[in-house]
């Protein structure tokens, strides 16, 4: 065998090889988007409102909750955070404008966001309802607490925005539209778990102290927010989501309670401060460590177990029909 017929058959098998690994990562990458659209399809209803098309899920008995999904989400993740949150509740998980089914209307802001929350609860004939409202949710929340205060029963903010956040410089925004690509955000997941949750606000010490079961339920919902494309019009929504007058909170008046991580560093600790500081007689809950995700930590099972005693403690809300 020559010398020149020898580095051909290398270089062919490098080349196959290759190919072949494309091809199996390509395929796994199909079957996962394929579970993942599926998914997010058969799992939330779309209604019509006076407010236009909203797409939603609602489970469980109870007094009814509505919960706000952040950045990355859609009724799917407003679900995820119910089932970790617990209790007896109807659970209501709305999808955001922009957020899979839920289309963009004219002129989007919080405050026609908060009013298609009032719109979905008259689709579905329920009178009152507790709030959460968790990261990107926190400006709607707030301003439906304060826009339909006789619909509120209560109020709680999980690491939560309470005002403007600042705008991304160029370079950073044309990253971020990189990663709302389907096979982008799929490749992250699987190779960077760990950069990914520390751009979500996890800081790589808390990552490092994570028990198995942690990492796993983290990687978990790393997983639910596929596929990301669909979420994208909602994304790109989210810094004109956050500008109003955040003065306006301190007339809020009904029963609050805001929970938030020091070491967040994807949304401030001030930003939880600043909430709790404004609305009168609100109850605060500094979590030590956890980032942006700490309500996950066993860490902080016990400000889970404070949201549970803080909502019985507001007494039962107005049921459907009732």
């Amino acid at each position: 065998m020559t010398k020149k017929l020898f580095k051909r058959i290398i270089l062919g098998a490098v080349v196959f090889a290759v190919v072949i690994s494309g091809g199996v990562i390509y395929w796994q990458y199909r079957q996962s988007m394929s579970r993942a659209y599926q998914r997010i399809s058969s799992g939330g209803k779309v209604i019509k409102t006076a407010c236009g098309p909203i797409q939603y899920t609602e489970f469980g008995a109870g007094p009814p909750m509505l919960i706000v999904h952040g950045a990355g989400g859609g009724y799917d993740q407003g679900e995820f955070f119910a089932k970790l949150i617990g209790g007896n509740y109807h659970w209501i998980a709305p999808s955001r404008f922009g957020f899979l089914g839920t289309p963009v209307p004219a002129g989007a802001d919080s405050a026609q966001q908060a009013d298609a929350y009032a719109c979905l609860l008259d689709a579905l004939g329920i009178d009152r309802v507790g709030v959460v409202g968790v990261s990107m949710g926190g400006p709607s929340s707030l301003l439906f607490a304060l826009r339909h205060p006789q619909r509120t029963t209560s109020l709680v903010l999980i690491s939560a925005v309470s005002h403007a956040i600042p705008p991304r410089p160029a370079i950073l925004a044309t990253v971020f539209n990189i990663f709302l690509n389907d096979f982008v955000f799929w490749s992250m997941v699987r190779l960077s778990p760990k950069g990914l949750l520390l751009a979500l606000g996890v800081p790589l010490e808390v990552q490092k102290q994570l028990s198995p079961q942690e990492v796993a339920q983290l990687y978990g919902f790393l997983e639910s927010t596929e596929p990301m494309a669909p979420r994208k019009k909602g994304q790109n929504l989210e810094q004109q989501m956050s500008e109003y007058d955040a003065r306006q909170i301190r007339n809020i008046r009904v029963p609050t309670l805001v929970l938030h991580a020091r070491d967040d560093t994807l949304v401030a600790f001030e930003q939880g401060e600043f909430t709790a500081n404004k609305i009168p007689g609100a109850q605060f809950i500094p979590m030590e460590k956890g980032g942006h995700l700490a309500l996950m930590m066993n860490i902080n099972t016990g400000a889970r177990e404070q949201i549970l005693q803080f909502l019985q403690r507001q007494g039962p809300a107005l049921d459907r029909g009732q």
